[in-house]
């Protein structure tokens, strides 16, 4: 006999900053922001610190190939390890575009979401990890996207 499996709550919707901020407001929050990695969602040495990723890692490619909806742990794509500058650009343009849910017009974002500049189908989670500016980094599953977010990614 089968079991039933609770799934997730989906998050409340919520109002995205590209349609309560300006702008200039939004602008203002890329001052500082910056891509520092984490070493639990990455497979390889890089920007100074080790790979430790976390027990059960796995490969976005490999999560969507198994049908996981939720994995403990997705390792960023291997294509960022020496594109750090490439990494802070990308939370910036997220923070320009909007997508994140403000906490106050001069506060910067606790998480936000980004589309992979190569694979518009393949979003990640930034959350604000070395305050004030610093943000980490993860892939999302195609599930999470569609059903974890706050919004829907533009």
């Amino acid at each position: 006999m089968a079991t039933f499996e609770k799934p997730r709550p989906r998050p409340p919707k919520a109002q995205p900053a590209f349609e309560t901020l300006s702008p200039t407001a939004r602008e203002a929050l890329t001052e500082g922001a910056h891509y520092v990695g984490s070493p639990d969602h990455t497979d390889v040495p890089k920007y100074g610190s080790p790979a430790n990723p976390r027990s059960g890692f796995t490969t976005i490619e490999d999560a969507e190939e198994e049908g996981l909806k939720n994995p403990s742990c997705l390792v960023c794509p291997r294509k960022w390890v020496r594109r750090q500058d490439d990494a802070t650009e990308l939370v910036r343009k997220a923070i320009r575009e909007g997508t994140f849910i403000p906490e106050g017009e001069h506060q910067k974002p606790s998480r936000l979401w980004a589309r992979d500049p190569d694979d518009s189908s393949l979003v990640y989670e930034a959350k604000l990890s070395a305050p004030p500016d610093g943000y980490k980094a993860y892939p999302l599953t195609s599930y999470q996207v569609e059903f974890n977010l706050p919004f829907v990614m533009p």
